[in-house]
């Protein structure tokens, strides 16, 4: 097995590269509520992972990767929020 290189710069453009590659084939579904929410509740769960991801990474002195992670985390977190699936508690 390889060893993912933990540069930045090699890290960003790859994954720049693989999400051109991946929005260009993308399509959107219409699906029904019950749909939705399963899904919902999927990335969600997602969102979580990928924060106890960037945390493992992090406490094995990998940044780069650390800081993929929880970007991703965000990412779908504002992803539910633009689209209304979710909302920030106030304090």
């Amino acid at each position: 097995m390889s060893k993912i290189s933990e540069d930045p710069k090699e890290r960003a453009e790859r994954y720049i590269a693989n999400l051109s590659n991946t929005l260009d084939k993308i399509t959107m579904n219409d699906e029904d509520s019950i749909v939705l929410a399963t899904n919902v509740s999927r990335v969600a769960d997602a969102v979580q992972r990928y924060m106890d991801d960037a945390q493992h990474y992090l406490n094995e002195s990998r940044p780069a990767t650390s800081l993929a992670s929880i970007a991703y985390a965000e990412g779908l977190l504002d992803a539910l929020t633009f689209l209304g699936l979710a909302r920030p508690k106030t304090l």
